[in-house]
């Protein structure tokens, strides 16, 4: 692999350390002529060059991320961020700061989703670039799709099937769409997708797609990513919408812990079952 790497990067790759497994393959710290970087590796060079080019996207729209130094058959070669040791406090506020100019970004034909198909670990996320309707969207395109694949996976019931249906046909009853606007949302806000360096909070493995804001909040919540500091700072920027709490964080963490079901099997279907009973379904 030492070698494939030198030839593909064009550069002596002196170290190749195995850092973790990903969803997709093997990371690696890698050095070559005085440069470290973070090689990716995997078989599915499809998920790799959508990887690449969500990050590019990123960093056209001013958000802190690892450069893109190569995508490139199997590689995908990044710049390495190096961690800095930081106060939880001030991790908080870094992130706080980050994702709020994040949210702010939108596009011009006010759509959710994105101009392509995107990725969510080692799963497609298919996106309409005609989709107006924010509920119809997380219903078609992101709760429903995770959901049948859960079940032919043998994951999920099919009643669990039918009851998310039913949820997703009255999705437009449960939330309103009045104040929403679509935001650039990392889609992944996991501990392990945000690193803190010198400049500050860097986001790592993009989901990305545009949606309410508040999605890339319950996902936060979801997985104890950040506490209050977080939000208080968030807020400052982007006030929590009235039905947050009540209504929004239940329908909006019920696909993250779909891509879990699918990804780690039942350990997650009784959180799903709590929110479906929580709602009603």
């Amino acid at each position: 692999m030492q070698a494939e790497l030198s030839e593909a990067l064009g550069q002596k790759v002196e170290t190749l350390d195995f850092l973790q497994q990903g969803q997709i393959g093997g990371i690696y710290k890698a050095s070559a002529e005085g440069q470290t970087y973070a090689v990716k590796t995997s078989t599915r060079v499809d998920k790799l060059s959508i990887e690449a080019r969500m990050l590019n996207d990123l960093h056209d729209a001013k958000i802190h991320v690892p450069k893109v130094i190569m995508a490139k058959g199997s590689f995908l070669v990044l710049e390495y961020i190096e961690s800095v040791k930081q106060a939880k406090f001030t991790q908080e506020i870094e992130a706080a700061k980050l994702l709020s100019i994040l949210h702010s970004a939108t596009n011009e034909n006010r759509m959710y989703g994105y101009y392509y198909d995107t990725t969510i670990g080692p799963f497609t996320q298919h996106n309409e670039q005609t989709q107006y309707n924010w509920t119809l969207f997380l219903g078609q395109m992101r709760i429903m799709p995770m959901a049948k694949l859960c079940y032919e996976s043998g994951k999920i019931s099919k009643r669990m099937v039918e009851k998310l249906e039913g949820l997703c046909r009255d999705l437009y009853k449960r939330i309103d769409m009045s104040t929403i606007n679509p935001s650039l949302l990392h889609g992944d806000v996991w501990s392990g997708n945000v690193l803190f360096d010198r400049q500050g909070a860097c986001l790592i493995d993009p989901a990305i797609y545009y949606g309410d804001k508040e999605m890339e909040l319950a996902f936060i919540l979801l997985f104890d990513t950040f506490g209050k500091t977080f939000f208080d700072a968030y807020q400052e920027i982007h006030p929590l919408s009235e039905d947050f709490y009540e209504s929004k964080v239940p329908l909006y963490q019920i696909y993250p812990l779909l891509v879990h079901v699918a990804l780690y099997g039942s350990s997650y279907i009784g959180q799903l079952e709590q929110i479906l009973k929580r709602l009603k379904v």
